[in-house]
Parts: C-alpha cells; structure tokens; sequence
C-alpha cells in the first residue's frame, strides 16, 4: 500500500462551520494549505474561512447540503474549475439523533442516514472520481467510536456510522489501484455541538423541556471539553495524521481504541455490557437532570 499526503495544498471539509469540521479545516490552514469550508450554515462557514483568512491562510467558503447529490455535483465541477482537484477530502457534517428504534420515527430515522452516511457517499461520488484521474488523492471519512460499538441508545447513529465504515474500507480497495487512499476516522468522546443539530427521544418530559437540557448539555461539554481533554482539536490532529500516513481505520482517544480493542478480541462481552444501558435507564437519567437542573439554565440555553 502506498503512502499518504504529507503536503496538501488543496483540502475540501465538509461540516466546517464549528466543531472537528473547523478544527480540521484550521489545522490544514496551518500546514499551508488552501481550505475549501462547507456547511449547510453559511454563516458559520464563513466565520471559518474568515479565522483561516485572518492567521494568514487561504479559505474559501461555500453553502453545502451534503444529502444534496445535485448541489455535491454543481461544487465539484465549479471546485475543478477554480481551484483544481483537491489533495485531501475530509467528509464530516453529521448529525445526532438519539433514541430507541421504537421510539423513532421513520422520517427521523432516514433523515440520520441522509445526512450521516448518503452525505459521505454523496461526497464520495462526486470527487472521487476526479482524485482517481488524478491518480493522487486522500478521502477522510468521519464515523464514530459508535461504529463498532452497538448501543440501544441511538441505533440510527450507530447504523449510519457503521455503514461509513464499512463504505470506506471497501471504497480503500477500489480506490487503491488509481492511488488514490481512503481513511475512516472514529473519535471517541469530543465536545462538538453536533448535538443541537436535532435529539429525538422519549425520555418522558416536553418537547421542549428535553431540548433545553440537550442544548444546555450539549454547551457545558464544549466548555469544558478542551480543559478535560476531548476538544475537536486532538480529532482534527487524527485527520492529519490519517492523510499523512493514508491510515485505514483510525480509533481517536483512549475510550475510542479500548472499545475498538473489545469490539474485535471480545464481542460477545462488550454485547453483553453494552446491553446494560437501555433507554429506560437513560429515560430515568433524563427525568432526574430535569428535576436538578434549575430552570433558569435550561432558560439561558434556550435563549
């Protein structure tokens, strides 16, 4: 097999507007290279570039719906018409919905897989190709430490995320005869706000009242995330490293790998621990944040 991108000049991130997207698109920046941002917040793309822009590098922003296999079309002829075929190609916009397979409904279900796995095929599908002509090219796909760990928690993530993982390491062996390499990225625990995206689950309490919480969550991780040890940045680090050395399966932190180590030498065990967190325990969870949590933090998040 052969080695990876040590020097990109030209890297596209999808899911760029906050997060590892970010993080990954400024980490490239520093390396020198041109970043291509894409969200499907156009704002939020645009403050990356702007950050990139301002530390001295180039950064070019661009709204992208990544289940949009038309709009991922029109980007790739007007990216190749600009800016030429990218080095690196970093699919990670993704979203969060939690709860049971019961409590789910098939609208929520398939818009997981829309986003979380058609999204990376989408993105696949329309560079590829032109990396394969190119016979020079590296495609980051980005699950999850969920995609080997099976969970009755969000069974639609777990699905999306192992399908991205199993759609890179097949699209490895096509792709590798054009030189063109193909890495799966699964980070562990990262405080990232991809759970605002959406939250589903029955954990009886209000609509409302579970998205307060999940938002006011969802904040108290990315504050304290990068003090505790699990910012975007150290996954953004595993993304370069991937490109660099063109890495199959890359696990990101110490829970990622040790659940990755279980899944494979012991997985009857790791089902069988696995099992023990069931929604009902996670509903009681809810249920008991929501009496402890005082309202006015619920208030301050939703504001």
């Amino acid at each position: 097999m052969f080695g990876g991108i040590s020097d990109p000049r030209l890297v596209l991130v999808t899911g760029a507007g906050s997060g590892i997207g970010r993080a990954t698109a400024l980490r490239f920046a520093k390396h020198g290279a041109t970043v291509l941002v894409s969200d499907i917040d156009e704002a939020t793309a645009k403050q990356t570039a702007a950050l990139i822009i301002e530390r001295g590098g180039q950064a070019y922003a661009t709204r992208l719906d990544v289940t949009d296999d038309t709009a991922w079309a029109d980007y790739a002829v007007e990216v190749l018409d600009r800016h030429g075929v990218p080095d690196v190609l970093v699919n990670n916009a993704g979203i969060v919905v939690i709860g049971g397979f019961l409590d789910q409904s098939k609208r929520a279900w398939d818009h997981q897989m829309s986003v979380n796995l058609d999204g990376v095929i989408n993105g696949c599908r329309a560079f590829a190709p032109l990396m394969a002509d190119a016979r020079r090219g590296q495609i980051v796909n980005v699950a999850s430490v969920m995609a080997f760990s099976p969970s009755p928690l969000a069974p639609s993530y777990n699905v999306a995320k192992a399908g991205v993982r199993m759609f890179s390491e097949c699209l490895r062996g096509e792709l590798a005869p054009y030189r063109v390499g193909v890495s799966v990225v699964c980070p562990g625990a990262v405080a990232t706000n991809i759970g605002k995206g959406e939250i589903t689950s029955d954990v009886g309490l209000p609509p409302d009242r579970v998205a307060g919480l999940q938002r006011g969550i969802s904040e108290l991780i990315v504050t304290l995330g990068p003090a505790l040890g699990f910012g975007p940045d150290i996954i953004a680090r595993g993304i370069v490293r991937a490109v660099r050395y063109n890495l199959a399966v890359l696990p990101v932190r110490p829970e990622a790998w040790a659940m990755f180590a279980a899944a494979r030498l012991s997985p009857g065990l790791y089902r069988l621990a696995l099992a023990q967190a069931d929604p009902a325990r996670v509903a009681a969870l809810a249920r008991f944040a929501a009496r402890v949590i005082p309202d006015r933090v619920i208030r301050a998040f939703e504001a």
